[in-house]
């Protein structure tokens, strides 16, 4: 192979490579949700949003009994927000996108126990 070839070669895939450094954007975070279904019906439902610095659990369904959202924000240890504000009512954290949440999970509260979806979501951060 030619010294003409190589360097040929060479600049075909290191324009390549710069193509696509420049036609992807910066990441963004997806939105993302959890919630906790008994029966037929969704009876709490956790979502963060957005650059995913806050997360907001709501009350959907008219049983009497609160919910809460468990989550992790990328510094620091598990926290949990609690909602008793009734159906259709809804409590959010503080927006911190300098340290966003990573991951959460919707919970019912039935008798000071915090009923939770097991599987935590991922925000991506």
């Amino acid at each position: 192979m030619t010294r003409y070839q190589k360097t040929r070669r060479a600049l075909t895939a290191g324009a390549a490579l710069l193509g696509a450094l420049a036609l992807s954007g910066p990441a963004h975070a997806a939105d993302r949700t959890s919630i906790v279904a008994y029966g037929a019906h969704t009876r709490a439902q956790a979502v963060s949003y957005g650059a995913n610095g806050a997360v907001r659990v709501c009350d959907v369904y008219p049983d009497g009994y609160g919910v809460a959202v468990r989550y992790y924000r990328r510094v620091g240890d598990r926290q949990t927000l609690y909602d008793s504000k009734g159906n259709g009512q809804c409590t959010e954290t503080t927006d911190i996108q300098s340290n966003p949440i990573v991951l959460f999970t919707a919970c019912v509260v039935i008798d000071s126990v915090d009923y939770c979806n097991t599987q935590y979501a991922d925000t991506g951060r």
